[in-house]
């Protein structure tokens, strides 16, 4: 029988160390670690075929299994856990980590062990029905693709123009990095007053408004399991070039017109670089929706409802639009782990019928060159969105710079990690007549025509500046700062919902107290 190397941690009043080498079998002991980072460089040394992660597994995320993915040969790295906790062991379960009670016979731990490394080396198939040879306590996550051992199937100061006053939003603290996120739960409604810091983006300055700000939990506002099966849900990824091409702009007002069409729909900020999806939509909050999401995700624990828990809910000319609002600084970036990522669009997938990705325009992957083991990688938050996508809108600016871009950037795309069967659409955004020249639009196909091979236009935007500026001063959007523009329509066309052309000049609306609900 096949020796196994176990590196394990040791816990306090309990010594299952001894009881396994009693047993004089195969499994064997090679390392006590006094820690979780001990135990990484052990595993990445490839000394070991398993960890045993003993007591202490608050630590266990999956983060750390990205960590101790593989070996220096290329070897799957199994895990295993002993907690007396049950709630503990049900999440580590979650990460598709073996989980027993210390109380756990020798015998038993090591045929556990054995088997924990034998699914390692020989995982199952994704979707393979045939469970037998499964490690007994893993649990199957439709959906996830963890980097652990055992095999699963399957994330103030002046107010700028138009933002909406404190009084009528309920502001989402976000605990940042530091801060202890299981708070005491907040009632709905209930009132707290303003921290005196600004726990989020790490200023100790000044202070914060003195004014209190409101948490209510409003109840997730997501697909039940009947409905998601009977209605079809579908993820869009807003993809384009560095320069502004109108990436954030064609998201949201997407995301505007298909709630407007009766779908439900989340908006989700991975931008790394410049999230600006809740400015335009005229939120005024301070927190980073998708890191709170990410957060839980790293514990096992996100879940559709998790997911509508950590956006924003608002009411969007007379539609309701669920936010997962982008980093509220660049420099947060290493908080979306790509792991992570993967299983809050997973989720969200799940909970909606209608995702919006506003994606980063960066898809280079070298950053981990510089590593000797994974690290975070920014643009991974960019890249888990296209993978996750069905449909990717390439935005490009219909001009002579914004063009050869976009060219050069499909091109990049091409080599990108995407979806499976993921459809990509050119978007040209922008388009204008002083830009292009006479008939901009068959400018612009001839350019593609020639440079890009046999790719296709899906949607040519026409360049509105009044109406943007319009939409942006009073923090609203087409859709409620002008409806009858060349430009909402084709958006609204894009979006798969036309609106008829209509007579006369475009009446503002009010803007509304759009904030409904946020996280806590």
């Amino acid at each position: 029988m096949r020796k196994v190397s176990v590196a394990t941690t040791i816990m306090p009043g309990h010594d299952h160390v001894s009881g396994l080498e009693r047993l004089r079998g195969p499994v064997t002991v090679i390392r006590r670690c006094e820690s979780l980072a001990e135990l990484i460089s052990v595993a990445r040394s490839g000394l070991a075929d398993v960890l045993l992660v003993a007591g202490d597994t608050g630590q266990l995320t999956l983060t750390f299994l990205d960590s101790v993915a593989a070996d220096a040969r290329g070897r799957r790295v199994a895990v295993v856990a002993l907690s007396d906790v049950a709630a503990e062991r049900e999440r580590l379960g979650h990460l598709g980590v073996v989980a027993v009670p210390p109380e756990t016979p020798p015998s038993d731990l090591a045929a556990l062990l054995q088997e924990a490394v034998a699914a390692a080396r020989h995982p199952l198939p994704v979707g393979s029905s045939d469970h037998d040879d499964r490690p007994p306590g893993a649990t199957e996550r439709p959906g996830r693709r963890a980097a652990g051992a055992i095999v699963r199937t399957g994330s103030s100061g002046s107010a700028a123009p138009g933002t909406r006053p404190a009084e009528a939003r309920a502001g989402a603290v976000d605990p940042g990095a530091g801060q202890d996120s299981a708070a005491a739960p907040v009632s709905p409604g209930e009132w707290i007053p303003a921290s005196g810091e600004d726990d989020d983006d790490g200023d100790r300055s000044g202070a914060r408004s003195a004014a209190p700000v409101a948490v209510p939990v409003p109840p997730a506002d997501v697909l039940t399991d009947s409905e998601a099966g009977a209605r079809p849900t579908r993820t869009t990824a807003v993809w384009g070039p560095a320069g502004s091409p109108g990436r954030t702009t064609v998201a949201v007002n997407l995301s505007v017109e298909l709630a407007l069409a009766g779908r439900r729909t989340l908006l989700v900020d991975l931008d790394t670089y410049a999230a600006s999806a809740g400015v335009l939509l005229g939120l005024l909050d301070e927190s980073a929706g998708i890191a709170q999401a990410c957060r839980l995700a790293d514990q096992g624990e996100i879940s559709a409802e998790g997911v509508g828990r950590c956006a924003l809910r608002a009411r969007v000319a007379g539609a309701t639009l669920q936010v997962l609002t982008g980093l509220t600084r660049s420099d947060r970036w290493p908080e979306l782990r790509r792991s992570a990522l993967d299983a809050v669009l997973t989720a969200a997938a799940e909970g909606w019928e209608e995702v919006v990705i506003d994606c980063g325009f960066s898809l280079e992957q070298d950053e981990e060159l510089s590593f000797d083991i994974p690290a975070p990688q920014r643009n991974a938050a960019t890249l888990a969105g296209l993978a996750a996508a069905d449909r990717i809108l390439a935005v490009g600016a219909g001009d002579p710079v914004g063009l050869p871009r976009l060219v050069r950037a499909l091109d990049e795309l091409d080599q990108a990690e995407t979806a499976a069967g993921a459809v990509v659409e050119i978007v040209v955004n922008q388009v204008r007549a002083e830009a292009s020249g006479v008939a901009p639009r068959s400018q612009v196909r001839s350019v593609l025509e020639h440079f890009a091979g046999d790719r296709t236009v899906s949607a040519f935007l026409p360049w509105d500046r009044k109406a943007l500026d319009r939409a942006l001063l009073g923090g609203q959007v087409l859709a409620e700062a002008a409806p009858k523009s060349a430009l909402r329509r084709a958006l609204s066309a894009l979006a798969g919902t036309p609106q008829e052309p209509a007579e006369g000049r475009a009446r503002r609306l009010p803007v509304p107290r759009r904030l409904l609900g946020a996280a806590r």
